[in-house]
């Protein structure tokens, strides 16, 4: 099998003659993960089914398989709501002071970004890195150079949304550590389509959406937390489920001692197997196809869409090895209108992009075809 071949196709629904090419604005569910919703739903219609075992497993479950695809410990893994539940818990749980300095790249997803200016009501600053490439990006060496000693925390996107550059945790880690700041990673773009080792990367968090190319229903994250993140962080706000004992019902602790571990900062309701169930087999999913080889599939097809782009179209994203993701913006060099009249263009013919920041975003997954980026080229009209 090639690069370019679709892996584990049918493992999803008919696309129903639309080329699917928008997994960062939503990932599909697979065919199984649909079949484990519905069981979900006749839990529910049959509740006498529900036992303790429906509550755990599926907790436990998720935290292992996501722990195995994210190269973590499971006990540094959170099951959560979404990847702004997981900063805020950041924000939130860490002491910090007039003063204080919260750094983050430029062009960051609200989620990563509006927690950190909140924090301004307590005299902490908050310093924005300008993009050092022509896409909009900011380099990994930028990011770390701009690490001072009054910065507490470095929070950045994996792969950005906007643009779809990707950031090198290592040597922003590197210099945060030096400094003693943590290093908050949005990992939404990421998580599922490019391997990632968590537990040797040096990230203190690492937060990521689920419902993107985690394939997992809307409502689902994950966060990732590192034993000196852990370590430094209050708890803001109390899962009862996280307190030793709390699944006794008939002795329940008089005394509010926390579990060990990253479950302090699980969802409420964290045994949502509405949402559970699904995410478990998405994950697995992800696990048997490998995020190596739907990286290598993702860019090998962004490789086919450069090699065709229609006149007066360009890439938009990030194109050197260091900073090059799955994720391919294109853009009209004509300017915005000719931009979103190529997205109108797409619309038509059943090609799904989303436009962000006057760039047509191109998203792959592991489902999709070479025919696919030909209907996208075809579709396209020259901008020259």
């Amino acid at each position: 099998m090639g690069e370019l071949d679709p892996l584990l196709a049918d493992r999803f629904a008919a696309f129903e003659g639309i080329a699917y090419l928008d997994a960062a604005n939503q990932g599909p569910l697979p065919l199984a993960a649909s079949r484990a919703g519905r069981e979900a739903l006749k839990l529910k219609e049959q509740p006498w089914r529900i036992g303790p075992r429906t509550y755990l497993g599926a907790v436990d479950e998720v935290r292992a398989l996501a722990a195995r695809l994210l190269g973590a410990r499971e006990e540094a893994v959170a099951v959560a709501t979404g990847a702004g539940q997981i900063v805020n818990a950041v924000a939130r749980g860490l002491e910090l002071a007039e003063g204080d300095e919260i750094l983050i790249a430029r062009h960051e997803y609200p989620s990563n970004d509006f927690p950190w200016r909140w924090l301004a009501r307590r005299g902490v600053r908050v310093r924005v890195v300008e993009p050092d490439d022509p896409s909009g990006a900011v380099s990994a060496a930028r990011l770390a150079a701009e690490i001072g000693p009054r910065t507490r925390v470095v929070a950045f996107a994996h792969v950005s949304y906007l643009h779809g550059g990707r950031i090198d945790p290592g040597p922003v880690v590197e210099a945060a550590r030096r400094a003693g700041a943590l290093t908050v990673v949005d990992g939404s773009q990421a998580a599922g389509a490019m391997p990632f080792d968590f537990g040797g990367s040096g990230v203190d968090v690492y937060a990521a959406a689920a419902y993107k190319f985690l394939l997992g229903p809307y409502g689902t994250a994950l966060g990732l937390f590192s034993s000196a993140a852990l370590d430094r962080l209050a708890v803001g706000d109390l899962n009862w489920w996280a307190v030793k004992g709390s699944e006794d019902f008939e002795h329940l602790p008089t005394a509010v001692e926390l579990r060990p571990g990253a479950r302090r900062y699980d969802a409420h309701q964290t045994a949502s197997f509405n949402n559970l169930l699904p995410l478990a087999e998405s994950l697995r999913l992800l696990l048997e196809a490998q995020p190596a080889r739907i990286q290598a599939h993702a860019r090998a097809l962004g490789d086919r869409l450069l090699a065709a782009l229609p006149p007066g179209w360009e890439a938009a994203s990030p194109l050197a090895p260091e900073a090059r993701s799955h994720l391919l913006c294109v853009r009209a060099s004509a300017g915005g209108a000719a931009t979103e009249a190529g997205q109108d263009a797409l619309r038509a013919a059943r090609v799904w992009t989303s436009l962000r920041g006057g760039r047509i975003r191109v998203a792959p997954h592991l489902y999709s075809t070479p025919e696919d980026v030909d209907r996208l080229v075809a579709a396209l009209p020259p901008a020259g």
